[in-house]
């Protein structure tokens, strides 16, 4: 199989994730979360984690596995405390497309953030929540605040 390029995989990403903002708004939000659980179901088999495995190592794994596959050059999960997380990716393929979007006050698609979000919830029964904007900075590095919590929260 051949490998495809990053700048058509941002090109077609941004342009459905415009398309479906410019359609149903803020409404959109819904795809993005809901995208994340169905890839997360497809990717889980290829994700080799283990049954003792912690929400962290767990999501090291799934961070190790988008590497793997060229999403992203570096991804770097770090604990603040109990309740809260930072998560940090190096120049993600969808990083330029994101830009525009958020420019746009559309709605980006957190692809690795919806698939972390979905291991956590799936694996463990937790629930996330980014904490304010991303901070994306000029030289490819992305870094979002996370807000952990019991599922029944």
């Amino acid at each position: 199989m051949t490998s495809i390029d990053p700048i058509y995989f941002d090109h077609q990403i941004y342009a459905l994730y415009r398309a479906v903002w410019e359609r149903w708004g803020d409404e959109a939000w819904y795809v993005v979360w809901r995208s994340g659980e169905v890839l997360y179901d497809l990717i889980e088999p290829d994700l080799d984690l283990g049954p003792e495995d912690d929400p962290f190592t767990a999501m090291q794994r799934l961070g190790d596995y988008l590497r793997r596959v060229g999403y992203v050059d570096e991804i770097t999960v770090r604990p603040r405390n109990e309740a809260e997380w930072d998560y940090e990716m190096r120049d993600p393929v969808i990083l330029p497309g994101a830009k525009r979007l958020i420019a746009e006050g559309a709605v980006p698609a957190h692809i690795s953030t919806t698939l972390m979000f979905a291991l956590l919830k799936k694996r463990f029964g937790l629930s996330a929540e980014m904490v304010g904007q991303p901070d994306i900075r000029p030289d490819g590095l992305a870094i979002e605040r996370w807000r952990l919590a019991s599922g029944e929260d």
